[in-house]
């Protein structure tokens, strides 16, 4: 956004600010409030097997628990190969044997400038000698279960499964449904994002724009 903002209300994970809602197509004239967090990202993860990573989270205004992919925010400084390889270390232990940088995704744009950007790891495997820092359960999935969870509208992190689909139409591959081997050719040839490569990408967290 290039108005001004002004801060409103601030927690050291987010901030609540107002701007000039311009061209609303309403034609208020009251304060638009915009919410603002760093960037983040969001990890699909396959072990060596092809089992897909889960961690259940204690969500508390959904008041329980859920199960999600990996993800987090891009911390000031960082590169998004950076973030994504530590919020997959802190929140299940492992780490994985390649990154791919599948897409950019934009989840609320009426209410936040903010980029979730969508990795897939490979291999994932145990990370030696690592204790972990976060506490929520690690979960092995065939992907045949995270896709009957899907079907049956049990995955509640549903703005994730768009990497999924992006991932489909851009490289024409099911990361739910296609052998391991074959996710690994492709994204191989086709998808960009080694680890170290800086995009530039990473925001500020609010306390520090």
């Amino acid at each position: 956004m290039t108005a001004e903002f002004k801060t409103v209300f601030q927690t050291p994970w987010f901030e609540i600010r107002t701007v000039d809602p311009g061209q609303e197509p309403s034609g208020t004239t009251e304060p638009y409030y915009c919410l603002v967090r760093p960037n983040g990202v969001i990890a699909f993860v396959l072990d060596r097997a092809g089992a897909v990573v889960l961690v259940e989270q204690y969500r508390p205004p959904l008041g329980r628990v859920t199960l999600e992919m990996p993800a987090g925010s891009v911390d000031t400084g960082e590169t998004l190969e950076a973030a994504v390889v530590r919020e997959v270390l802190e929140e299940t232990g492992l780490v994985c044997e390649r990154w791919h940088s599948i897409t950019p995704c934009r989840l609320a744009l009426q209410r936040e400038d903010v980029v979730d950007h969508f990795f897939v790891g490979l291999g994932a495997h145990e990370a030696e000698g690592y204790q972990r820092t976060e506490h929520g359960t690690v979960r092995f999935l065939p992907r045949s279960e995270l896709l009957d969870l899907v079907k049956s509208h049990r995955f509640d992190q549903t703005a994730a499964l768009g990497g999924l689909y992006v991932a489909e139409k851009l490289f024409g591959i099911d990361l739910l449904t296609a052998d391991l081997a074959c996710i690994q050719s492709v994204l191989a040839t086709s998808a960009g994002g080694d680890l170290g490569t800086d995009n530039g990408s990473d925001r500020a967290r609010p306390d520090q724009q």
